[in-house]
């Protein structure tokens, strides 16, 4: 048990961030006092002699009429931490660590240094958790006004492309500095363990290229595959599959991928996720297959009878209306229900990962959802949340927990291969890709992958999504 005197301002706030810092993540019970005090101190409650830490306190010491506006964000260029000019032997992505909030100390009145010895104990300048706040509740979408064309908060405008370290788990790495302290001052405590992981999931938003197409549209298809495509035997394949999927072979569809991910999932012990939209909110960006249809009724059945998950998909307009949200979860509902599909956790992903902050976590927590796994950038792949674990959601308008938790997403597909994003491909692709991977294997994390059913067009595809979900 540690004992954490904590100043008394934005007491919400700093219980929950301790909370998930302490508890969710390392695994140690805390209690929290509350005092007048300009900083944070821990020590731990079984010695009232022991040695103390003592943490810097940026953020929560912004005025109330300042809080949530530019005046609270960090200054940039953000200071740099060269930890190698320090004692801290700690598992870093690179020694250079960025400080998001913090207050230089001198060590020995040349250098200077984040991190320094005193009297009773040590002292750290860095803010951990006003910096891990700042990152896990997205305090800056909420501030800054930036949008894209589809009203998505763009990956540039954040604070960690800006910065250099949109690719790398800040905060995991701040919580090793957090445990490397404890561990000199209290060497008995112990920590969590915890174990690497894939998470895989796949968004389905269209399940069929061709089982909903009529004759007109199948005519235009093959028309473009001679005229722009220049291909004719992909024109008689497309007409030959599409004659067998009316016989009602629906796996001869181009996009029924299904078992190949399934049976890559079970060849690595892993589990996949499959979310499903049950409604449409806009024509021009939603597929508008039935969840109702006997086709999608079937899939449904063979996903959950080989023991993989299924999720909610919530179409274009969603993120902002509660209403759709809690209408199109309680419709899959219903419909897995009447196939009896049962199971203990409900999760998903935004279409388009359109997210605001804090409406949409707040629309999942009232619909009753588990968890989401919509946060990362479209426009760039790496770690929104500067974090590799999943982590309880805090609202910011109301101040408060809720029960939904976020597993952030690292990697979509589309994020590092689509044109009008990052435009990598093959082995740059690849590489960058297994980069992170790797970083959320050194912190023991979740790498959490999203590839659409629809993106397996090339068998070039199939060998990368192999190698990232290979567990080795």
């Amino acid at each position: 048990m540690l004992l954490i005197s904590v100043p008394n301002t934005y007491v919400p706030e700093r219980s929950y961030i301790i909370q998930t810092l302490l508890h969710d993540f390392l695994g140690i019970n805390s209690e929290i006092i509350i005092e007048e005090r300009k900083d944070v101190l821990i020590k731990e409650n079984s010695n009232s002699d022991s040695r103390v830490l003592r943490v810097a306190d940026i953020l929560f010491q912004t005025p109330a009429n300042q809080w949530l506006t530019q005046n609270s964000l960090p200054k940039q260029p953000l200071p740099i931490w060269d930890t190698t000019k320090t004692y801290a032997d700690v598992s870093l992505v690179s020694p250079k660590l960025p400080i998001i909030y913090g207050n230089e100390v001198s060590s020995n009145g040349l250098n200077k240094d984040y991190l320094v010895e005193t009297p009773d104990g040590l002292y750290l300048g860095l803010d951990i958790f006003g910096s891990a706040f700042f990152m896990l509740t997205r305090y800056e979408e909420l501030v800054k006004s930036d949008r894209d064309q589809h009203d998505r908060f763009p990956a540039t405008v954040s604070l960690a492309y800006q910065e250099g370290f949109l690719d790398r788990p800040i905060i995991n790495e701040y919580i090793e500095i957090l445990w490397y302290c404890m561990q000199r001052l209290w060497p008995g405590l112990e920590r969590r363990q915890r174990a690497f992981k894939v998470v895989v999931s796949h968004d389905v938003d269209t399940p069929f290229a061709q089982a909903f197409t009529g004759i007109p549209r199948l005519i235009r298809n093959c028309g473009g595959d001679i005229i722009r495509r220049k291909s004719l035997s992909m024109a008689i394949n497309r007409f030959i599959s599409w004659q067998e999927i009316k016989k009602g072979n629906y796996k001869r569809d181009f996009n029924y991928t299904f078992d190949h991910i399934m049976d890559i999932s079970e060849q690595n012990n892993l589990q996949s996720a499959f979310y499903f939209k049950t409604a449409c909110t806009n024509k021009t960006f939603d597929d508008n297959y039935s969840i109702d249809h006997p086709y999608i009724r079937q899939l449904l059945r063979e996903i959950h009878n080989r023991g993989h998950e299924i999720g909610l998909h919530p179409s274009y307009e969603t993120y902002q209306n509660s209403q759709h949200t809690k209408a199109e979860f309680y419709k899959l509902l219903q419909v897995c229900d009447e196939e009896g599909i049962q199971q203990n956790h409900w999760g998903g992903r935004q279409h388009y990962l359109r997210w605001q902050v804090p409406i949409t976590w707040r629309s999942w927590n009232q619909a009753g959802l588990n968890y989401d796994s919509t946060l990362s950038y479209a426009d760039h792949a790496g770690f929104r949340c500067g974090i590799c674990y999943e982590f309880p959601v805090f609202d910011l308008e109301k101040r408060q927990v809720l029960s939904l938790r976020e597993r952030p997403l690292v990697v979509m597909e589309a994020s590092v291969l689509g044109e009008q994003y990052m435009n990598l491909s093959g082995q740059e692709a690849l590489s960058y890709m297994l980069r992170l991977k790797e970083r959320c294997q050194q912190f023991n994390g979740d790498f959490t992958l999203l590839w659409h059913n629809s993106s397996f067009d090339k068998p070039q595809m199939w060998e990368i999504y192999k190698q990232l979900i290979s567990q080795i």
